[in-house]
């Protein structure tokens, strides 16, 4: 039943084909300057009924349009019977009507296979045989020929998928490489699927296990009216049925294919084609190669994210312990991180050095653990040892995180974030670029959170007045096009009222 499905698809295709061929049409007008006046017909069958037989002439024979019932039927029996003729012998069958016109059939073979017939009707008598040989030789040469495109166009839809799929292989490889982040990958991989498929909408779920249903994680619409992203229950709908039954599943305008890693952790699918076409079977293998070369990425980055997870929790838990001894000094304010982090975005810090920036943010001060606790809170000047020992809190604090694994990219935002600008600062006196982007930030956020935080050796300032401070130190203690970022990011109505919050309780 497949074979013959495929064959009646072959059969269709080539005769659509047939009837478009440019070189076909020219050697009809060629052989019609010998047999003219002449009509020709192309029957799509090797076995045709008689109706199919009486339908293909009736549209182009004019004397059955204007004969009568029974010579219509007389006419297309004798036809019908060189057709059949025809099909046995498998060449040219020469016949006269009954309207005493003179024609010929000629089957359309390929090896052994007969797929259909092409014939013409004419007036004149003598044509000869060696005309009709040259007939059967050019026609033999077109049908090959478009045989040969026909079967180059199977190749190519063959193979393309698979070259599709290898190709795919390599830039999801490229996206694992890229980023670990979920947020950043899953897009990625939508966006790359509506690339290759050349469809309107992708959306990627990821599978909720203790609920049951898939949360839409990641979704590119290119339509002009988008969808709502919406949940979607286990077994309902193409994406909830694909990630049930672990097997694409597909419609003519929808795929949704499931991310299988031991388990199905969620589904991609893919809406209506750009060209309108149906999803096919090789849309289907493409997306299954794309499915598990993305599955490897987000169970990267899942494992990644835990990882974040775990390390953030052994910084606050750290960040927690020292400030047992002095409460409120080693665990900063969720504005100060705020604050930190959104200068980095604005200044165009990558992921990576975000990252960084916060783990140092937490634990930029560690290292006053090991100044006394009578020198950090005197209220009067430091002696010359006493400030050498605030002096190194910078290197200490290093001493204490290095061997957290996680924290070597951010050491030289805690040793250096005691640097000024102008080389004034401690403990190496850098200056302007010298000093690591992630410690320049910190020391002015740093710097404004002891202004305006209850310190023993400093008069409290209030939100304006250490603005109107970190202004008069921009380009001596602070870098100038931090001090900008900066002052634009206090701006920001959120982090004002955050901040005052924390600071007054209102």
């Amino acid at each position: 039943m497949i074979e013959e499905t495929k064959d009646n698809t072959y059969q269709k295709e080539l005769f659509d084909r047939l009837k478009k061929s440019v070189s076909l049409k020219k050697e009809e007008e060629c052989f019609g300057c010998f047999i003219k006046p002449a009509f020709w017909w192309l029957i799509d069958k090797p076995n045709p009924k008689f109706s199919e037989v009486e339908s293909a002439m009736s549209a182009s024979c004019p004397y059955l349009k204007k004969g009568s019932g029974g010579e219509r039927k007389g006419c297309v029996k004798s036809l019908f019977e060189v057709i059949r003729k025809c099909s046995r012998d498998k060449k040219l069958v020469r016949f006269e009507c009954e309207a005493n016109l003179h024609g010929f059939v000629y089957p359309i073979v390929q090896g052994d296979t007969l797929y259909g017939f092409m014939g013409t009707c004419y007036t004149k008598k003598d044509v000869s045989p060696q005309i009709l040989d040259i007939f059967s030789a050019f026609t033999d040469t077109i049908v090959r020929e478009v045989q040969k495109e026909l079967e180059l166009s199977k190749l190519y839809e063959t193979i393309r998928p698979r070259a599709i799929a290898l190709s795919t292989v390599h830039t999801v490889h490229r996206l694992i490489s890229s980023t670990l982040d979920l947020n950043e990958l899953l897009p990625r991989i939508a966006r790359l699927s509506l690339q290759i498929l050349r469809a309107s909408r992708c959306s990627i779920k990821l599978i909720d296990s203790k609920r049951k249903i898939l949360l839409p994680k990641a979704t590119v619409d290119l339509r002009q009216k988008k969808a709502r992203l919406k949940k979607v229950k286990v077994g309902r709908w193409a994406p909830g049925k694909a990630v049930k039954f672990g097997r694409p599943i597909r419609g003519h305008d929808y795929l949704a294919t499931p991310l299988i890693d031991e388990d199905v952790i969620g589904v991609i699918t893919l809406y209506d084609k750009i060209d309108k076409k149906p999803f096919t079977s090789f849309d289907q293998e493409i997306m299954t190669t794309l499915a598990e070369q993305a599955v490897i990425a987000i169970k990267n980055a899942q494992l990644y994210k835990e990882q974040e997870k775990l390390t953030m929790g052994s910084i606050k838990s750290l960040a927690k312990v020292l400030d047992t001894r002095a409460p409120g000094a080693y665990v900063p304010r969720a504005s100060f991180l705020k604050i930190t982090l959104s200068i980095g975005q604005e200044m165009k810090m990558d992921s990576n050095d975000l990252k960084s920036l916060e783990y140092a943010a937490i634990l930029h001060d560690a290292g006053e653990v090991l100044i006394p606790y009578e020198v950090l809170t005197k209220p009067t000047k430091l002696t010359g040892e006493e400030y050498r020992m605030v002096k190194e809190h910078p290197m200490a604090g290093v001493e204490i995180v290095k061997h957290m694994k996680a924290l070597k990219t951010a050491t030289p935002i805690i040793l250096y974030h005691h640097e000024n600008y102008d080389g004034s600062g401690y403990p190496k006196g850098l200056k302007k670029d010298q000093i690591p982007l992630g410690a320049r930030i910190m020391a002015l956020v740093s710097a404004f959170e002891a202004m305006i935080t209850k310190r023993a050796y400093r008069v409290m300032m209030t939100i304006d007045e250490a603005i109107d401070e970190v202004k008069k130190n921009a380009g001596t203690q602070f870098d100038p096009e931090v001090t900008e970022i900066f002052l634009k990011v206090l701006k920001r109505k959120e982090i004002r009222v955050m901040l005052e919050k924390e600071l007054y309780g209102h």
